[in-house]
């Protein structure tokens, strides 16, 4: 590893929490229908707060969601998505990795345990389940990042610039996080100018960005040196 490189940060992207899916059944009776009004309720307080910025009601309100849908893997996914934002990064582990098995597993698991893996400091497990949301999913921008900063992690930065890469061809929405990664990948590999028109075009997109600021800072230092 370069020496420079202890001063650059990959950032790990945060999945939103997403809205849990509920089920009908038309023919389940009232108490079914009893129930669903009652995850709905859940749901609703769970949105509301997390509008509000309480992570701790949130984080019940999934929970309890959950709790009455173990076997459903919708309300697991946005449970340990809650759980690992928490910072229980174990236990969003435990709540989703039932559900990660095979190669049919719901859409959003085996990305998300990437991402757990990445918190829990487990690049291998989080290449692997990585890899797996990729070939579950080729267009899945979240699972390329994950990759990146898994091989990133592991010294393997041609490796990652491709995925950085991949991520960036499939991004929805504001790209700047892979952007920056990318160009931190970059400069670790000694594409310093590469790396420094990158981060030019990512703090145009997104000039509030402090950490964007704060690497293109330190690279233009590198490159003047």
């Amino acid at each position: 590893m370069k020496p420079y490189t202890k001063y650059l940060f990959l950032t790990v992207a945060a999945l939103s929490l997403g809205a849990c899916q509920t089920t009908s059944d038309k023919n389940a009776g009232p108490q079914t229908s009893k129930n669903e009004r009652i995850d709905a309720a859940i749901e609703k307080a769970a949105i509301t707060a997390s509008g509000k910025g309480s992570t701790s009601a949130t984080l019940i309100a999934l929970e309890k969601q959950y709790k009455r849908n173990t076997d459903q893997p919708a309300y697991a996914l946005s449970y340990a998505q809650g759980l690992r934002q928490a910072g229980f990064l174990n236990r969003a582990a435990t709540v989703l990795s039932p559900f990660a098995k095979g190669e049919d597993a719901y859409d959003g698991v085996k990305t998300e345990m990437s991402m757990i893996a990445l918190g829990l400091g487990d690049y291998d497990m989080a290449e692997k389940f990585a890899q797996q949301a990729i070939i579950q999913n080729p267009s899945d921008h979240f699972a390329y990042q994950n990759l990146g900063i898994a091989l990133d992690a592991k010294e393997m930065h041609p490796e990652a610039e491709r995925a950085f890469r991949k991520g960036l061809e499939h991004w929805q929405g504001d790209p700047t996080t892979v952007m920056n990664n990318l160009a931190l990948n970059l400069a670790t590999q000694g594409y310093i100018e590469e790396a420094i028109e990158v981060l030019e075009k990512a703090k145009a997109l997104s000039p509030d960005r402090i950490e964007i600021e704060r690497n293109l800072r330190i690279i233009r230092t590198l490159n003047e040196r």
